[in-house]
């Protein structure tokens, strides 16, 4: 019992170390559904981490993904060898330190009940293993090729990294609270990905920046083919092509973002915590979007916006006031996604 009280003691210290806003929000959530979304996170933070901090060859990502989904499955050596793997190559960096501390993240999922086990246990079967597949393919191709082909492929990303995660927390939720598996819980659950798939072309877009620097283009190849652009194109200096390419992306990402209200809308008003954890995320993006507006040096400069403390407690505070509401919780979103300043 002490080794999983020191357990969850790690994953509550860990979590700001490894996400900024997600530790903000992550507060409206108590009890044993706060415990199961944060290690849930977690668990999806380690998986991200085999994607993105860890190359080698296409075999060697392929074997590391599948030691983590054994580990999820039960297989403690499975578990245990890619920790001491992660040891060796971590070198300080925060998200293959979580990979080192996979069995403490798995002690702490294998004490929840068992719903909110096989919730968590699935949906990060599901984005590892979508990870796994795209990781592997981007090794074999190397960093001179969009990490996708096309936009079928932009949508299908978003949703093993993202879209599932809105699943995984949406049957979360209706464990906790025991709520009925009716006609509302299925909507929320065809409307959870939609949540996922906005805050993930939100990334795509502001982490452009870093994002191409280091090799990793997320813009669909068949996006950059018309104007005969290579990824390196996409940052150092401007391209007549960028503006329509943003606006491309961006277009993606406010759709999608207009939709978040219908999902929050279906999740009972008592459970307002909840309801402001989809509702800030949304919020902050928009903001976010409207603030990489202002940068004349975005996509190609070295920035990536980012809101102040206070402008994410703003908005926080202004949702406080409209989560019982369903037409202001729409409004607050509709004003934003309404709002493209000219460039």
């Amino acid at each position: 019992m002490s080794e999983l009280i020191a357990d969850r003691r790690y994953c509550r210290a860990v979590l700001p170390h490894v996400s900024r806003t997600f530790a903000i929000n992550i507060r409206l959530l108590d009890h044993t559904f706060g415990e199961s979304v944060r290690v849930g996170y977690l668990l999806c933070r380690a998986s991200d981490a085999l994607e993105d901090s860890w190359p080698g060859t296409p075999d060697d990502v392929r074997v590391r993904f599948d030691r983590f989904l054994a580990a999820l499955d039960g297989e403690d050596s499975a578990a245990g060898a890619l920790a001491q793997a992660a040891v060796e190559v971590a070198g300080g960096r925060g998200d293959l330190e979580l990979v080192a501390s996979l069995p403490r993240l798995l002690r702490v999922q294998r004490a929840l009940p068992g719903p909110h086990r096989a919730a968590i246990r699935d949906g990060v079967r599901t984005l590892a293993s979508g990870m796994s597949r795209y990781a592997s393919r981007a090794a074999a191709r190397g960093d001179r090729v969009p990490y996708l082909d096309d936009e079928a492929e932009l949508h299908d990303y978003c949703y093993v990294v993202a879209g599932c995660v809105g699943e995984m927390l949406t049957r979360l939720l209706a464990a906790e609270y025991s709520l009925r598996e009716d006609e509302i819980h299925a909507r929320r659950m065809q409307l959870a990905p939609v949540v996922g798939e906005a805050l993930q072309l939100t990334n795509i877009l502001l982490d452009w920046p870093s994002d191409v620097r280091r090799g990793r283009c997320y813009l669909p190849a068949a996006w950059l083919d018309p104007y005969r652009l290579t990824p390196a194109d996409l940052t150092g200096a401007p391209h007549r092509a960028l503006p329509e390419l943003v606006a491309r992306l961006e277009t993606l990402a406010r759709a999608a973002l207009a939709r978040v209200p219908d999902y929050v809308t279906l999740v009972p008003r008592r459970l307002w915590r909840y309801r402001l954890f989809c509702q800030w995320p949304a919020l902050w993006a928009l903001g976010s979007l409207r603030r990489a507006r202002g940068l004349a040096e975005f996509p190609w400069g070295p920035a990536r916006p980012r809101l102040t403390r206070g402008e994410l407690t703003r908005d926080a505070v202004a949702s406080l006031l409209a989560v019982a509401d369903d037409g202001r919780l729409r409004a607050q979103i509709a004003r934003r996604v309404a709002i493209v300043p000219a460039r």
